[in-house]
């Protein structure tokens, strides 16, 4: 996927949240060339003194936590997990459409919360005194 990236892009990625599953040797030293940042532990036991960057490794985890959650509300909500076809392009088309109903649901949900911030700031608050 950073080989895809490169030929999209014209430059490697900065950094990869990755699982655990892909922070192997190979993929350690296939970043470590292309001076590609991979989030998470290191390999092995780790040592007694070390601190590798813990407030870097927690947002960064936050980070994959986020876009992992959007896959299983994908799957869960707007079909992504059922897909059955066989072919590349149908496969790709109904993706797609998974992740444009996905992206649809987000702006139904900004779109419903509107009226209530219209009118918390129409209505004036009882007990709210902006100047004393």
């Amino acid at each position: 996927m950073a080989g895809r990236f490169c030929a999209r892009k014209g430059h490697y990625p900065s950094r990869i949240l990755a699982d655990k599953i892909y922070r192997n040797r190979e993929d350690i030293r296939y970043c470590r060339d292309h001076g590609i940042h991979l989030t998470g532990p290191a390999l092995g036991r780790p040592k007694k003194d070390e601190n590798r960057g813990a407030v870097q490794n927690f947002i960064d985890e936050c980070e994959r936590v986020e876009v992992e959650r959007r896959f299983s509300l994908a799957k869960r909500k707007c079909g992504l997990g059922q897909i059955m076809t066989k072919l590349q392009d149908t496969i790709s088309h109904c993706a797609a459409m998974s992740i444009l109903v996905l992206k649809l649901r987000k702006i139904q949900c900004v779109l419903l919360e509107l009226p209530a911030v219209f009118m918390a700031l129409l209505i004036p608050r009882k007990n709210c005194c902006l100047f004393s």
